[in-house]
């Protein structure tokens, strides 16, 4: 019989480490909504390029950030509480890369995705998606922080929470997004993260119906508000995003 060991954590283990803690220290609450997107998924599926649904709600949720300045807002405890907000939309998308022999999290930023086309966003996604991990400049930061020393990774996360709000801009974005849904089972909890708010995506929708997830940070956001933005975000994704898609259709094959 194997003895009991202990085994030290790996480098992708440290960097999720990282991110659930500063994730557990807010208070989360989410909220879900299925979407009828029967409409969209016909669209998406004529698109060229076919267009990623991370990439599709994405977009959708950094327009209507632009105009909600608390969906542009952190947190900050220290030495008093405040509200920090910050001047444009940053989007990090949770990617399951391999690196190293290990299967891990890694973090993908967009820079105001609302400003973007479609095209041009699922360009960016496919490079981060395939491009080798030690060639994304973000991804090679996001290692040599986690190889950091412990003690130095905890006082980094205090003091970008604490001291240097702005500088968690380029590190965490304005808003985290992440699968909600992996063949059938569902996320049921919040997704924890340093985001005040956090998109659950569902990508693979049933007979066109799709859960959408919104967890949020309660100190910056009430419900009613959340409740109004997730219906929001309905509205765009059936409204500005459909018709850019309408404009991606490819030629239909003609009858005989």
């Amino acid at each position: 019989m194997e003895k009991p060991k202990r085994i030290k954590l790996s480098n992708g283990r440290r960097l999720v480490d990282e991110v659930i803690r500063s994730g557990g220290k807010m208070t989360m609450a989410t909220y879900a909504r299925d979407f009828d997107l029967t409409e969209l998924c016909k669209l998406r599926k004529r698109a060229k390029p076919r267009i990623d649904w991370n990439v599709i709600y994405m977009k959708a949720y950094a327009i209507i950030a632009r105009d909600f300045p608390q969906l542009r807002q952190c947190y900050v405890g220290f030495p008093w509480p405040y509200a920090y907000q910050y001047e444009k939309n940053v989007a990090l998308i949770t990617l399951s890369r391999e690196h190293d022999g290990e299967d891990r999290l890694l973090f993908a930023r967009f820079n105001q995705p609302e400003g973007d086309s479609l095209v041009e966003l699922q360009r960016k996604f496919d490079s981060l998606r395939r491009s080798p991990v030690l060639e994304v400049k973000q991804f090679r930061k996001q290692i040599r922080f986690a190889n950091l020393p412990y003690p130095v990774r905890r006082l980094t996360w205090w003091m970008l929470f604490n001291l240097f709000p702005r500088k968690r801009l380029n590190i965490f974005g304005t808003f985290g997004m992440t699968i909600s849904r992996f063949r059938d089972a569902h996320l049921t909890t919040n997704a924890l993260g340093p985001n005040t708010t956090i998109l659950g995506i569902d990508v693979l929708p049933t007979n066109g119906i799709a859960r959408f997830t919104l967890t949020f940070d309660h100190q910056i956001l009430d419900g009613a508000p959340v409740l109004n933005l997730i219906h929001s975000v309905y509205q765009t994704l059936t409204g500005a995003i459909a018709d850019e898609l309408a404009g991606l259709e490819g030629p239909r094959p003609r009858g005989p």
